[in-house]
């Protein structure tokens, strides 16, 4: 996808949603919890020295763990206002000179092709269900990484039983099951997104050409919807019980099928037919 084909909307969308973001996400018990169940399989299959190659950064939080970590980050993302509050966040911190910020939309990350090849990928939380076209986003990927590089996806899950009791407890039937339909429209002010929920076997359907899935796990399984949060300050006891048990269960069929998320990891084949 060309930049002109881009919606104007959508940067609109998040340039706003910048402003709120850690206070709406980041910067809560629940967004705290998802990001530490990601960040501990970053660290596990990223190494000091690599090259990362970061898709919807937001505020650079994940870019600063990995370059925290010795790794070089390139960080994108589609708002403007998001690359400017991540500059200012890592300005002055050890890591500045190991994070790019790059203004970019996920769609036109092939432009990147001069500053590969990356050692690994890492798209978190539900960036990539703003993109209608998996498969482009694979094979540009795969043109920017390494053979057997290792990619890290973190998309929104399709059938979440804390949201399902959640609306339909506040009579609100159709945000119960807006998952279940191929795409949702969520509006501001200032402009709108839509957000595709891809299954995973559509995912990992997307990517096969050029990539091998790893593993699977499921992000926030006993831990509620980040809109909950009003209720997880009410317990935070109980937040953390419930944080222990998705560690516990992450990696099950049955229950990772319920997560709000699945992270998804990848491995770039080391030979593909391009």
């Amino acid at each position: 996808m060309l930049a002109s084909d881009v919606s104007q909307s959508g940067k609109e969308y998040w340039d706003t949603a910048a402003a709120t973001y850690d206070q709406d996400f980041a910067g809560t018990l629940i967004g705290r919890s998802r990001r530490e169940a990601v960040w501990r399989e970053l660290d596990l299959v990223f190494c000091p020295g690599q090259r990362i190659l970061e898709l919807n950064c937001g505020t650079g939080i994940d870019a600063m763990h990995l370059a925290e970590r010795g790794m070089h980050v390139l960080a994108c993302d589609i708002a403007s206002r998001m690359i400017e509050l991540g500059r200012q966040r890592v300005n002055g911190a050890k890591t500045i000179g190991s994070i790019e910020f790059r203004t970019i939309a996920t769609e036109e990350i092939g432009t990147l092709a001069a500053e590969g090849p990356f050692d690994g990928a890492l798209s978190n939380f539900s960036g990539l269900n703003c993109v209608a076209d998996l498969s482009a986003v694979a094979r540009n990927l795969s043109r920017l990484l390494k053979p057997q590089a290792t990619v890290l996806l973190c998309i929104a899950g399709r059938f979440v039983p804390w949201e399902i009791l959640w609306f339909l407890a506040h009579a609100e039937p159709r945000k119960a099951v807006r998952r279940f339909h191929r795409n949702t429209v969520r509006q501001l002010e200032t402009g709108s997104i839509t957000i595709r929920y891809h299954s995973v076997k559509e995912a990992v359907r997307s990517f096969a050409p050029w990539f091998d899935l790893r593993k699977r796990k499921g992000v926030g399984i006993c831990v509620p919807p980040s809109y909950l949060e009003h209720w997880a300050r009410r317990f935070p006891g109980l937040m953390k019980r419930l944080a222990r048990a998705d560690r516990w269960v992450e990696d099950l069929p049955i229950a990772r099928a319920t997560a709000d998320c699945v992270l998804l990891e990848f491995e770039r084949r080391a030979r593909v037919g391009e």
